[in-house]
């Protein structure tokens, strides 16, 4: 708001036109707009006015804020780096390979392949003894209504050498499907103690893993800290810094070393004075107290 436009709203108000909402608003803008102002110009400046007394304290702070920002923004790369890292060798060691497991692993395969063989075998051996089991009663009722007949002599005798060999077989079969069902629970038991061992390196992987977890949930408590002071001095340095810039734009032409010190700024500080103006005219015309 300018002179001018002050004094047309004056006379606007005094004929009950106030719009007082309005001028409210206007002014609350603008104070956003003088605080940030504020802000950038302390910005600007700070470093500059070490010789100004009254501005001292101000000076000091934002120095130590500055250098307590700096120390926690770089513990904060150290340990985002260190984070990366942990999570790299996490991943790792869970994708990770050893010969031992390899091995293992590729003992397990030929085992499961052995085993299938075996019960391809054994299933041949058990059709082969029920085969012969058939062929033997079949013999057997020959044999009988042979010697019913009573002229089959030969023949019978033959039938009878058949069922020798018949037995001869089955033993040999039975015996055979001993040895294989042995073999088979052997390999059963030989598989339970590979995926035992295979058990153990997948949890000696997952217990290392879980240490390195550990260190991450360590290092993200950390960094979570560290957020929160690199917060908090950034919180202080703007504070710091916008009380510096309201001083220096209020004493600019009172205060030789505010002068000097914004001698490059005055553009800015023109502005700035201008706002205030405008403020307090908003306020005044909406009987702001």
């Amino acid at each position: 708001m300018t002179p001018t436009t002050y004094y047309i709203a004056l006379i606007a108000k005094s004929f009950g036109l106030e719009r007082r909402n309005k001028r409210l608003a206007d002014a609350s803008s603008e104070m956003g707009l003088l605080r940030e102002a504020e802000y950038q110009l302390g910005k600007l400046l700070w470093e500059k006015i070490e010789g100004i007394e009254e501005l001292s304290v101000e000076y000091w702070n934002l120095r130590k804020y500055v250098k307590e920002h700096h120390t926690h923004t770089a513990t904060m790369h150290e340990l985002n780096e260190k984070l990366s890292e942990l999570h790299e060798k996490r991943a790792e060691i869970l994708n990770e390979g050893s010969v031992h497991q390899e091995e293992t692993m590729k003992q397990r395969a030929d085992l499961l392949l052995r085993l299938e063989e075996l019960a391809h075998k054994r299933d041949s051996l058990i059709r082969r003894a029920k085969d012969v089991r058939r062929i033997h009663e079949g013999h057997l009722t020959k044999i009988e209504v042979l010697e019913r007949d009573g002229h089959h002599a030969d023949e019978v005798r033959v039938v009878k050498e058949d069922i020798e060999a018949l037995k001869e077989e089955f033993r040999s079969l039975k015996q055979e499907r001993g040895k294989i069902a042995e073999e088979l629970e052997q390999g059963d038991r030989s598989l339970d103690e590979i995926d035992v061992r295979l058990q153990e390196i997948r949890q000696e992987k997952r217990d290392r893993a879980a240490i390195i977890f550990q260190d991450i949930g360590g290092i993200n408590r950390q960094l979570s800290e560290v957020r929160a002071d690199i917060g908090n001095c950034e919180m202080q340095i703007r504070y710091l810094q916008a009380a510096v810039g309201r001083y220096i734009s209020r004493y600019y032409k009172r205060h030789q070393g505010c002068g000097e010190v914004a001698r490059h700024q005055r553009a800015m500080v023109e502005v700035m004075r201008m706002l205030r103006i405008s403020i307090a005219m908003n306020h005044k015309l909406s009987d702001f107290k």
